[in-house]
């Protein structure tokens, strides 16, 4: 692969980073007070941020040209409620979701070698568990 075509992508990948660092998404006592329902900051970011991701997403979708997307219906599946679950678990036991795990180690927190450790073994875990226990193909839900 080509590194110039993966460009686009380190750039939306570090201003992702950059608004979730300045919103204070990566620190702890903000994601605390979120979960304890004592301060609206973060919901209000999750919330511009779909404000403002609806209309995007309603454009890309009706110019679906040679570039579009691939807009397929999404179906759950048995295993969408128990690993949601799991991911909130993680959530608050670690205090971060992965997205702000990579920025609070840009950040120089390397507590969050931690995180990114677990979520690391977490996905090796689970593809060797839906091999062995699951009946359903991984990709049924796209």
């Amino acid at each position: 692969m080509r590194l110039r075509a993966h460009l686009p992508f380190l750039g939306w990948g570090l201003g992702f980073g950059f608004v979730l660092s300045r919103c204070g998404a990566t620190r702890f006592d903000v994601i605390r007070a979120m979960f304890l329902l004592r301060s609206p900051q973060l919901y209000e970011v999750i919330g511009g941020a779909i404000a403002v991701a609806l209309p995007l997403f309603a454009l890309l979708k009706t110019r679906r040209g040679a570039r579009g997307l691939p807009w397929a219906r999404r179906r759950l599946t048995p295993g969408t409620l128990p690993g949601a679950a799991l991911f909130g678990v993680g959530w608050a036991v670690t205090g971060t979701c992965p997205g702000p795990a990579l920025v609070q180690i840009g950040e120089g927190h390397w507590v969050a070698l931690a995180t990114v450790a677990g979520i690391l073994a977490g996905n090796l875990l689970y593809e060797r568990a839906h091999r062995r226990f699951f009946h359903w193909r991984p990709d049924s839900c796209a």
